[in-house]
């Protein structure tokens, strides 16, 4: 009774600021409608308008997922990179991928960044195109997916839960296959859609799927009681996170969630990181990387949190400098302003 009291505390300030970058998501005109944009942000306030509107979306959304699932894997996902080199540069949040790889690659040319951006929609939207398969994908029937462990990082745990973590890369719904394919019973945070029409559909391909899920408003205290029970947790902390602390990305302060690694402190586990990466159309390899472990040196566990949501960054932008054109971040990822000074050598008080 009393450690789940213990529990409820650490967890009840990570809750809220979920909750509260969960309602910044809802406030999102885009989140809520994918078709409408701002007329469904205007007719959200009438919950009729905004339910005809899920409606027609959620019709097409499933016909959608209907038409690539009839096709052979490779041609849906062949058709999706089609669309997203053709499609992506011309939504709005093109801006977003362009002002972060600027500051992801100050070092290019602003031509070659203009062709990463492309590329990087069609990977995403390769990825979109793949979900209807992703089932068979997962199970391994196609042969398309090599799992690569070379320190046998998996095979260490031994039993132990960990926190394995990935980046928007390649096709990151795979991720999770580092631990299953292991034989380790894990767990990925995960946030619904706002549409409940385009929800059920994800529910359905999600239940096929070899790993349990946890929403993402019921992470904080739902991880701790996934880990508890000897559950592994898979997480994409490479985004901006409304919630979080500025932790350094790419030399930059960037809302970044430190829960993560506050969770991984206290109960003494380490991140796992598993990369995925596309070879080519829909080969894919997961690459498990050397565990990342907080630094014992550090006596104050939130800044020893801190230090491992710094590692990791760290780790995550080596990944990004090189396959930028599978990495997206088509939200804006560091705050318009600049820190103050010091905001990049220690977490708040």
């Amino acid at each position: 009774m009393a450690e789940g009291r213990a529990h409820a505390a650490f967890a009840r300030p990570h809750r809220l600021a979920l909750e509260a970058a969960a309602a910044k998501v809802e406030r999102d005109g885009l989140a809520r409608h994918f078709l409408f944009g701002r007329l469904g942000e205007r007719l959200a306030v009438d919950g009729v308008a905004e339910r005809a509107l899920w409606a027609v979306e959620g019709g097409l959304a499933a016909g959608l997922w209907r038409f690539l699932a009839s096709l052979p894997l490779e041609r849906a996902s062949d058709l999706g990179a089609a669309l997203g080199r053709r499609l992506g540069p011309r939504l709005k949040k093109h801006r977003h991928v362009l002002a972060n790889l600027a500051i992801a690659l100050a070092d290019r040319p602003a031509e070659d960044r203009a062709l990463i951006a492309r590329e990087s929609w069609a990977n995403a939207f390769r990825m979109l195109a793949e979900l209807p398969h992703l089932s068979d994908l997962v199970a391994g029937r196609s042969g398309r997916i090599e799992v690569v462990d070379p320190l046998g990082v998996t095979a260490a745990l031994a039993g132990r839960p960990a926190i394995f973590v990935t980046a928007h890369l390649g096709n990151w719904n795979l991720a999770p296959l580092a631990a299953v394919r292991s034989g380790i019973p894990t767990t990925v945070v995960y946030r619904a859609q706002t549409n409940p029409r385009i929800e059920a559909v994800y529910r359905r391909a999600r239940a096929e799927l070899p790993w349990r899920y946890l929403e993402v408003q019921d992470a904080a205290l739902g991880m701790l009681r996934e880990l508890e029970a000897g559950r592994s947790v898979g997480l994409l902390p490479d985004q901006r996170f409304e919630g979080g602390e500025l932790v350094p990305f790419f030399g930059r302060p960037a809302p970044t969630p430190v829960a993560p690694a506050r969770i991984a402190v206290k109960m003494g586990l380490p991140f796992v990181a598993a990369r995925v990466v596309r070879l080519e159309g829909c080969r894919f390899e997961i690459r498990i990387e050397p565990p990342l472990e907080a630094d014992p040196a550090i006596r104050d566990p939130r800044e020893r949190a801190f230090a491992l949501t710094a590692a990791l960054n760290r780790l995550f932008e080596g990944w990004i400098r090189e396959r930028p054109e599978q990495w997206l971040c088509a939200k804006r990822r560091w705050p318009r302003t600049p820190a103050p000074a010091g905001a990049l050598e220690a977490p708040p008080p």
